[in-house]
């Protein structure tokens, strides 16, 4: 049967009605004043209930490089939220109605059910392949590594087809690990596998110190969102609408709030009505901005150390100023984001590059003509021996910056079949560091074009 048009239904009206409370339900999801105070209820949950539950763990965001802290503490709880589903409005196959459908919750973020259970049995191999388990290097018998050690999912987030799927990988992503560029050193010193638990507000928790956990390291999913129990997928009876993952895209609903802001002034901004939230926001930001530019900081006045990239002379540092200096024999590449646009032919300062976010500033930042004088002049001073810092500046979208200063220090480092251990190389110096996969396909097609 052919689709039919919203137009010509026969109750034109419920289609109308339909798509208005669409548009309420997804107007309700972008406003602030839910949002925030979203976010104030979920870190609730984790500083109330999970926190409380293990005390001997470190509560922590998805970082990965952290295999030396959970060794020490015994074990680590990671903290995500997960969004809420698309609402979609279809008609039917009748075409006589319109059905308002709100699609895929989860109780559970990809990051907590899928990645983070498949590094941990990656990890787990990889340390088998490594160091089989022995007396002298493991408290737990080979079989407790087999069994401990192997890939554990929530049921209720992943089903056993796509269990089976992830599985299947372990062993070539465990023998890849084994045989890259890291330092494993830290992975060798794991004396039982990591196990993934998993936690969420419908859990029942009691308090479980490390000593629980005798026969692997815990590490704790710890999921900060709930699902709402109405119908349309939204709950209201906490005098606000509980929005999932309330602080992904803050771009669109965050009137340039930044986190460190919001919690320093969160019993100011929760206390505000709907109506007064924005007004207050605006008069903290603009008072912060006011401070920022009155008051220096002691702790960010000195200049960010760099540092250097293997035994290679490439260094590379984060959030500094276009005033801070290198060293007399360092020739520095300044790197930034800024919404100001960069020149787009050639680039009359080949020591200070920028871009706007985005794909369209990307395009203008990897296109040769703009990049290929910073390039060539860090490239002659490297082979001449002499040292090069590439240096990020501290700016407006500072996660976009760090990405391009990746990018521009990767290029330099590789040839086109290198980029992977390069890669390897940066995030080792760097474990926090994360470049999106965005940047990392510029930085691939860079390395084949005709500069390699």
């Amino acid at each position: 049967m052919d689709s039919v048009a919203p137009s010509q239904l026969v109750f034109p009206r419920a289609v109308d009605s339909l798509q208005a409370d669409r548009g309420a339900i997804r107007g309700q999801l972008r406003d602030t004043y839910n949002r925030l105070h979203s976010i104030a209820h979920d870190a609730a949950f984790i500083h109330d209930e999970v926190a409380q539950a293990y005390p001997d763990f470190p509560v922590v965001g998805a970082n990965l490089a952290l295999l030396p802290l959970i060794k020490h503490r015994q074990g680590i709880v990671f903290v995500d939220s997960t969004r809420r589903g698309k609402v979609r409005l279809h008609p039917s196959r009748s075409a006589t109605f319109a059905i308002l459908t709100v699609f895929a919750f989860q109780r559970f973020p990809d990051a907590l059910s899928k990645t983070i259970p498949l590094w941990c049995a990656t990890l787990n191999r990889a340390r088998v392949l490594l160091l089989p388990p022995a007396p002298d290097n493991s408290s737990v018998t080979a079989e407790e590594w087999q069994r401990q050690g192997c890939l554990y999912t929530s049921p209720q987030a992943v089903g056993r087809s796509e269990h089976a799927q992830i599985e299947e990988k372990i062993e070539v992503w465990a023998q890849d690990l084994a045989s890259s560029a890291y330092d494993l050193s830290a992975l060798k010193a794991l004396d039982r596998p990591l196990r993934p638990f998993f936690v969420s507000p419908a859990s029942t928790l009691t308090p479980s110190p490390a000593s629980s956990f005798p026969t692997c390291y815990a590490v704790i999913c710890a999921s900060a969102s709930k699902l709402a129990e109405e119908a349309d997928g939204l709950e209201r009876a906490l005098g606000f609408t509980y929005v999932q993952g309330s602080g992904d895209d803050h771009e669109a609903w965050s009137k340039g709030l930044t986190p460190p802001v919001f919690w320093q002034h969160a019993d100011e901004i929760l206390g505000a009505s709907r109506e007064e939230i924005d007004g207050v926001i605006e008069q903290i930001l603009a008072t912060s901005s006011l401070a920022a530019l009155n008051i220096a900081d002691p702790a960010s006045s000195s200049t960010p150390s760099s540092t250097q990239i293997r035994s290679t002379n490439l260094y590379l540092r984060f959030a500094a100023s276009s005033a801070d200096s290198a060293a007399d024999d360092t020739t520095l590449i300044n790197v930034g984001a800024s919404k100001a646009p960069p020149p787009t032919d050639s680039n009359p300062l080949p020591t200070s590059l920028s871009a706007k976010p985005g794909k369209a500033g990307y395009n203008s930042f990897f296109s040769p003509a703009y990049l290929e004088p910073a390039l060539e002049l860090a490239t002659d001073k490297l082979r001449q021996g002499s040292k090069v810092c590439v240096s990020v500046l501290a700016g407006e979208a500072q996660s976009e910056a760090n990405d391009l200063g990746v990018a521009v220090a990767l290029i330099l480092l590789v040839s086109k079949d290198r980029i992977r251990t390069r890669l390897q190389w940066v995030l080792e110096a760097f474990p926090t560091v994360n470049p999106s996969r965005a940047v990392l396909n510029r930085v691939n097609e860079f390395a084949m074009s005709k500069r390699r």
